[in-house]
């Protein structure tokens, strides 16, 4: 089965700082990757795990694949973010 995601317009569902599970993995979000057209935005993860000492951080994560930390649930409340200036 399909996760559902939201659409896709640059909406922020997981803010620098949020707990959160990245594939069942806790971590933490520490950036966010906006995109220059309308688009999912991506999230930096830094994740707690030992195991992960030599790769400890996830670069652009998709929404599908976290969860919040506290319920284990996708979050649904965001704020919407312009797309950045192509460079």
């Amino acid at each position: 089965m399909k996760k559902k995601i939201p659409p896709l317009d640059n909406i922020v569902y997981y803010s620098p700082g949020t707990r959160i599970l990245w594939n069942g993995e806790p971590g933490v979000v520490h950036g966010l990757h906006i995109k220059p057209y309308p688009y999912q935005v991506g999230y930096d993860i830094v994740l707690d795990s030992q195991t992960r000492k030599n790769e400890p951080e996830i670069d652009n994560s998709g929404y599908n694949e976290l969860v919040l930390e506290d319920s284990g649930l996708q979050s649904t409340d965001g704020y919407k973010v312009e797309p950045c200036e192509p460079m």
